[in-house]
């Protein structure tokens, strides 16, 4: 049975922090919406209008684009082009996972990779493909994310979404075979009984791995309000361990967090991540902490453990 696809609303907001790049004729910054399929190829393209006056390093679009054929778990790219005489300039990039918008919606700012301190405010909707009716809206309470309230004085396990984007500046640690680095994320429990709660990325081993792009998504569960999530930059030939950046629970929970971590141990280094509650975990609390644990153990990488 084949899946239905959706019409995706985009209203580009407006950016922050973008960079010259054409100094003869000035900046004409646009934005391009593009689908991110499953097996990586990028189709269904929707372009905003170029900005041609006022502040275009920090330019306002307010438009909204529409996307046919989009299916959950498709990933939204959002590139920032200046369009020149000839041609246009890749700015840089920012990427939407599924799971942020879908099928809730999502209202916010994201970082654009490429450009450490520059950001894009979209909101996304998703449009149903058969009765063409949105789907619900955000909690007028809820900012960029939404997370479930929990009673003030029981922890209860959560689910979050941890999506690791790409890292910047890692130093060369493999110098004859090259490097292939990949993260750890793990939670720091409160509990010093519980079990260890964590996910790895794959490796990277092709083209810039001193800034990696890996585009992962994944489910890490049971997590506790208070806990800090760690993320551990590994270097998988070598089995070195290159830096470690920790978030605060306060930083995420409950509105999320999408934005860069510094990484301690590499001065210029930082890792592009968004953080997302997700809600209550299945089962019970009890059984979540002794026994639904995420573990990887099967790629044979022990520089972090």
């Amino acid at each position: 049975m084949a899946v239905p696809s959706n019409k995706l609303k985009v209203h580009i907001v407006r950016a922050e922090g973008l960079q010259h790049m054409n100094h003869l004729t000035g900046d004409h910054p646009y934005v391009a919406c593009e689908i991110k399929r499953a097996d990586g190829e990028v189709e269904t393209r929707a372009d905003t209008k170029p900005v041609t006056g006022g502040d275009t390093l920090n330019p306002v679009w307010d438009e909204t684009l529409e996307l046919e054929s989009w299916q959950p778990g498709e990933t939204l790219q959002f590139t920032i082009y200046d369009k020149g005489l000839v041609g246009s300039k890749t700015e840089g990039k920012a990427l939407l996972p599924s799971e942020f918008f879908h099928p809730h919606g999502f209202q916010g700012m994201l970082a654009i990779i490429g450009l450490p301190d520059a950001k894009l405010s979209v909101e996304v909707q998703v449009v149903g493909a058969q009765d063409g009716e949105q789907a619900p809206e955000q909690d007028p309470g809820a900012t960029t994310y939404g997370a479930p309230t929990a009673d003030e004085n029981v922890a209860v396990p959560q689910r979050l979404g941890v999506s690791i984007l790409q890292a910047h500046g890692l130093n060369n640690m493999t110098h004859f075979t090259g490097d292939s680095p990949y993260i750890i994320c793990e939670v720091k429990h409160l509990d010093p009984a519980s079990k260890m709660t964590r996910v790895e990325t794959a490796s990277v081993t092709d083209g810039d791995t001193s800034n990696p792009f890996w585009g992962e998504t994944h489910i890490v569960e049971p997590w506790c309000e208070g806990e800090p999530l760690q993320f551990t930059v590994c270097e998988s030939v070598a089995s070195k361990k290159e830096g470690k950046a920790e978030l605060p629970s306060k930083l995420f929970f409950p509105h999320g967090y999408a934005g860069f971590v510094a990484i301690d141990g590499s001065p210029q280094a930082i890792l592009h991540i968004i953080v997302r509650p997700l809600g209550p975990a299945v089962g019970d609390g009890a059984s979540l902490k002794t026994n639904q644990v995420k573990v990887s153990q099967t790629k044979g990488k022990h520089c972090c453990w």
